[in-house]
């Protein structure tokens, strides 16, 4: 059975609760707010500075459902493990976003290398077009005048040929 995790003031928790429910750093947080994609709101205290805390709802919004360090969803206990101890799932996430790098510059290596052989292509288009032989010799300037010519002396004449 899934419970709902710790809050306070409602649906609202701090920053280093965040933290720990959803598995980041605060710097990770505090990134996010400074992006925009994350909206703090201040919880003033007697006599001390105002502290940010967050709604639960765009903390799920953003990081997805909180998870327990077994994979399971968040059900209000902490395991007691250290934050800077790498867990299983942490460590499948991190092969699964270098294995999605490693993707991402084989695509831009793959657009690199199809620009460079659709460029030799059509050089090699280019060159063969030059070096082929012309099925039909141009006719020298010479003879297209007296052509002209003789198509404007029948056109005055009003021969139609």
């Amino acid at each position: 059975m899934v419970t709902e995790p710790p809050r306070t003031s409602g649906s609202r928790i701090t920053i280093t609760e965040a933290g720990r429910l959803f598995g980041v750093s605060t710097n990770t947080i505090r990134r996010r707010v400074k992006n925009g994609h994350l909206t703090p709101f201040q919880r003033h205290q007697p006599g001390g500075r105002p502290r940010y805390v967050f709604d639960v709802n765009d903390l799920v919004r953003v990081f997805g459902e909180p998870q327990n360090q077994s994979g399971d969803t968040y059900q209000g206990s902490d395991s007691g493990m250290p934050r800077n101890v790498p867990t299983e799932e942490n460590t499948e996430n991190k092969e699964i976003f270098d294995q999605l790098n490693s993707f991402h510059q084989l695509e831009r290596e793959h657009a690199v290398l199809k620009a460079r052989f659709e460029a030799q292509s059509r050089h090699l288009e280019d060159l063969q077009r030059l070096l082929t032989p012309r099925l039909e010799a141009p006719q020298p300037v010479g003879q297209r005048a007296a052509q002209y010519l003789g198509k404007l002396t029948r056109a005055f004449k009003g021969e139609n040929r």
